[in-house]
């Protein structure tokens, strides 16, 4: 027996400095439209039966959010947009969990060019490219469909690969014969990544673990990639839930 993880890439649904190239348009999710179509997904996500959930917050953030998330238990926390507090602390409430983790970790380090440097090139035109085709499908999806079939067409097989696709011209990325794509991606993207696959696996603490993790989508390809590689785990995706 293994303990059990499940994998949900989520859209942010706040304007957050993460970092990131591209972003879709914001829903109102705390329209009632919204906040009950958020419910329905709680309602699915609880039948996972999580003993913790992980979140996408920086390690040393941990003890502030879990004070959030004590004052929400308490009825002292108003939920945000932030789908930390719309389903993460959610789903904790529902399945009376005293504690959520925080497992990220995104810091600057020295020799690691910014992603956007090689911005003149033509290679990174065309990661732009793609970015702005991916980001047009996804804003089309997510303002015609409930949040929880956008959800599951974030987390569809192909979707994924072509978030991985955006990476992987990424790190074709030169500028004046510097790799600075590559170095960016393998020094930043994928460190991140393992860092973050490294903190979920110290969440083990017995074989009967059912640990939920919510992260932004771009991250589903090598999250899933380390969770199944490594053996540990068996792996479950939003699709064996979100129904």
């Amino acid at each position: 027996m293994k303990p059990t993880i499940l994998l949900v890439g989520t859209d942010h649904f706040s304007d957050q400095a993460n970092g990131n190239l591209f972003n879709t348009n914001k829903v109102d999710v705390l329209s009632q439209e919204r906040q009950n179509e958020m419910r329905e997904i709680i309602h699915c996500l609880k039948q996972f039966e999580p003993t913790k959930v992980a979140l996408e917050v920086i390690q040393e953030n941990e003890e502030e959010l879990n004070a959030q998330y004590a004052s929400y238990l308490n009825g002292n926390y108003p939920l945000t947009v932030n789908e930390i507090d719309q389903i993460g602390f959610r789903l904790a409430g529902e399945c009376h969990l005293n504690h959520v983790y925080a497992v990220d970790w995104n810091e600057e380090q020295r020799d690691i060019p910014n992603s956007d440097d090689g911005k003149n090139s033509v290679m990174f035109k065309e990661v732009m490219r793609l970015g702005e085709r991916i980001m047009a499908e996804s804003n089309t999806y997510l303002h015609n469909h409930t949040l929880k079939d956008y959800l599951l067409w974030l987390n569809e097989s192909e979707n994924v690969s072509r978030g991985q696709e955006f990476y992987m011209k990424l790190a074709l990325v030169e500028k004046d014969g510097d790799p600075v794509g590559a170095t960016w991606t393998a020094k930043y993207w994928y460190y991140r990544n393992l860092l973050i696959y490294k903190n979920l696996v110290s969440l083990i603490e017995s074989e009967e673990e059912r640990i939920f993790v919510l992260y932004g989508s771009g991250h589903l390809h090598l999250l899933l990639e380390f969770l199944k590689e490594s053996g540990m785990f068996d792996v479950k995706v939003a699709s064996d839930y979100l129904i």
